[in-house]
Order: structure tokens, then C-alpha cells, then sequence
């Protein structure tokens, strides 16, 4: 995965944890009817799901930024 797919599922996945986290949030901490039961089961496997993509884009840009040089030690003298 190159880094620029792992920047777009990383902020695809921030957005997706963001907007998901403040529609459970806003019923209760910014004075919104609490939405029903079943949406805010939804609402949760979407932020798990978003935590998923966020870790996942994240991870691969971490691997495509990373040197394909490796130091591999040897028991050889110098």
C-alpha cells in the first residue's frame, strides 16, 4: 500500500471515528435528544469500524515510508 492510499484511509478512517463518535456524543453532552438504542448500536460498530480503517491506512503508510535497507548483522569481523 503506497502512502497516499494509507493517507486516504487514514483520514477516510478519521472522519468516519470522528462523525460517528459525536453523533453518540451529541445527545447527552450537547443537550439533543438521546437517539434510540439501535442507532447507537450502529453508530458504535461504525467508530470500531472507522478505528479499523484509521489503524489500517495508518500502518500502511508507516510501511511505505520505511527504507527497503536493512542492516542484517553477521558474525564477521571488521
Amino acid at each position: 500500500m503506497g502512502r497516499i492510499l494509507g493517507r486516504i484511509l487514514e483520514l477516510l478512517g478519521l472522519f468516519v471515528t470522528l462523525s460517528s463518535g459525536w453523533y453518540v456524543a451529541k445527545g447527552p453532552f450537547f443537550g439533543y435528544a438521546t437517539p434510540p438504542l439501535e442507532y447507537i448500536m450502529v453508530a458504535t460498530a461504525i467508530f470500531i469500524g472507522g478505528i479499523i480503517l484509521f489503524g489500517w491506512g495508518l500502518s500502511g503508510r508507516v510501511a511505505a515510508s520505511q527504507q527497503d535497507e536493512r542492516v542484517i548483522p553477521s558474525n564477521k569481523k571488521v
